[in-house]
């Protein structure tokens, strides 16, 4: 009895993990921050991620973690293919179906990355957009990843990558959540965890770039969520708001450094 109670427990707090960070995500401080994508380099660097896994017309493509639906949308628009949206947050999939248009390519449902609602091998495709790194069980969504693409599956990857140590203190919290940073792997990590999971790496690319072309943004947008906390009356620490550029400034460092990168990743499912 005790031991289904604690399993029945720890179930509930993995659940009300992944709704709070499906919660962040539809903040205030996540739009600010990383615009409406949520991830660097914008739908620039979704296309990008498109063409290098070789989208063509008539695919069927999942898009894992979705959130707002805008990566969906656009990889329906641009390789003409069937994209369909899983996302753990209500309130996003009910704004991405909402944001719809009658032409869409893309349909939305509600679910979750380590236990998706669809069927084994029904995909030709599969993409996750800084989204892995948040994940509790990231062996298991890719697992589950596998086993919904068919033979020959490629499966699309972006994410923040940090070597280990490297997070200061201050970017534990929910600032450092929203970048990805809290919980991300190291390059070759991704590259560890994807032929674990059945997959064959054919592409790797470095677009740690787009964290610096963040970084140019981030800051006056920091400042002036955290003003509005300030001036509103929420309880965000007016300390944060000063300690704000010291904080880029450290995040600028680390890219430079080589500490904290953002890389794309193709994966073929193997036979």
């Amino acid at each position: 009895m005790g031991g289904r109670l604690g399993a029945d427990q720890g179930l509930q707090s993995e659940a009300e993990a992944k709704a709070c960070c499906a919660d962040l995500y539809q903040s205030d401080m996540a739009k600010l921050i990383m615009g409406d994508t949520l991830h660097p380099g914008g739908l620039g660097l979704t296309n990008k991620l498109g063409r290098l896994m070789g989208l063509r017309a008539g695919d069927v493509v999942a898009d894992l973690a979705s959130a707002r639906g805008e990566s969906a949308q656009a990889l329906g628009r641009v390789f003409r293919c069937s994209v369909l949206g899983v996302e753990f947050g209500a309130q996003a999939v009910r704004h991405a179906a909402g944001a719809a248009p009658d032409s869409s390519r893309a349909r939305f449902v509600r679910g979750d990355a380590e236990n998706l609602p669809l069927r084994s091998g029904a995909f030709d495709a599969a993409v996750c957009e800084c989204s892995m790194s948040l994940f509790i069980n990231k062996a298991q969504a890719v697992a589950e990843t596998a086993r919904l693409l068919r033979p020959g599956g490629k499966f699309g990857l972006s994410d923040v990558t940090i070597e280990p140590g490297a997070l200061p203190a201050e970017l534990q919290g929910d600032l450092g959540q929203v970048l990805c940073m809290t919980s991300a792997l190291t390059a070759g990590g991704y590259v560890d965890l994807l032929d674990a999971g059945g997959f064959t790496v054919t592409e790797r690319l470095d677009a740690s770039v787009e964290i610096i072309k963040i970084l140019d943004e981030v800051e006056s947008k920091l400042a002036a969520f955290l003003a509005f906390q300030k001036m509103s009356g929420g309880v965000t620490d007016s300390r944060q708001l000063e300690r704000s550029p010291e904080l880029i400034a450290k995040v600028r460092e680390m890219v430079t450094a080589g500490e904290l990168g953002y890389w794309l990743y193709v994966g073929k499912k193997r036979p």
